[in-house]
C-alpha cells in the first residue's frame, strides 16, 4: 500500500496548515495512519529560511524525496507547503501519479497580508524578506493549472472549507 499525497498549496496564511490539521483529525478518527508534513518545518530543520527560486525549488524536492521514503508507512501524507511553482508540483504529481491529490486553498494577497500569521508580510513590507513568494515579483506565485480541489479561504470559513475537504475524500 502507498500513501496518497494530499498536496496543499496556497500563499502564505491561506489556511493550508489549518486545514490539513483538521483532515488529519478526520482521517485518525477513521483510524488511518496519517502524517503531516509541513514546508516550513523542513525548511526550519535544514536551516535555510530564505525564499530565493533556487532555495524554494530544493526545499520542494526534500519534502517529495521524504514522501517518498514514507509513502509505504501511512496510508494519507499530508503535505503544507507554499510550492509556488507549478512545475514542482508536477514532479509530485508524476512521482505519486494516480495518489496525488492537489488542494489549492486559495485566498488573495490583500487578505493574506491582512492575517500576515507569521509576520512575513510586514517583513517583507519593511524590506527584511526579499522574496516574499506571490508578493514579491522575484518569486511569483504560480496558481495550480488543475488542483483536485479549490478552497477559497477568502470567500469561506474555515468550517465552510473544511466541510468541502472532507465531503470530496468521503466521496473517494
Amino acid at each position: 500500500m502507498h500513501a496518497k499525497l494530499i498536496w496543499f498549496t496556497g500563499l502564505s496564511g491561506s489556511g493550508k496548515t489549518t486545514l490539513a490539521e483538521k483532515l488529519f483529525s478526520f482521517f485518525v478518527g477513521k483510524e488511518y495512519k496519517v502524517r503531516i508534513i509541513d514546508g516550513d518545518a523542513i525548511r526550519e530543520k535544514d536551516g535555510k529560511n530564505r525564499f530565493t527560486p533556487e532555495e524554494i525549488i530544493n526545499n520542494n524536492q526534500r519534502i517529495i524525496d521524504l514522501c517518498i521514503d514514507l509513502q509505504k508507512d501511512y496510508d494519507y501524507l499530508l503535505v503544507t507547503v507554499i510550492a509556488p511553482f507549478e512545475n514542482t508540483r508536477e514532479k509530485a504529481k508524476e512521482r505519486f501519479s494516480n495518489n496525488y491529490i492537489e488542494v489549492y486553498v486559495k485566498a488573495d494577497l490583500e487578505t493574506v497580508m491582512e492575517r500576515d500569521t507569521k509576520g512575513l508580510y510586514k517583513e517583507a513590507m519593511q524590506g527584511n524578506l526579499k522574496n516574499m513568494i506571490g508578493f514579491n515579483s522575484n518569486v511569483p506565485y504560480e496558481e495550480p493549472v488543475n488542483p483536485a480541489i479549490i478552497l477559497n479561504t477568502k470567500k469561506e470559513t474555515v468550517d465552510k472549507s473544511f466541510s468541502k475537504l472532507k465531503y470530496f475524500f468521503e466521496l473517494k
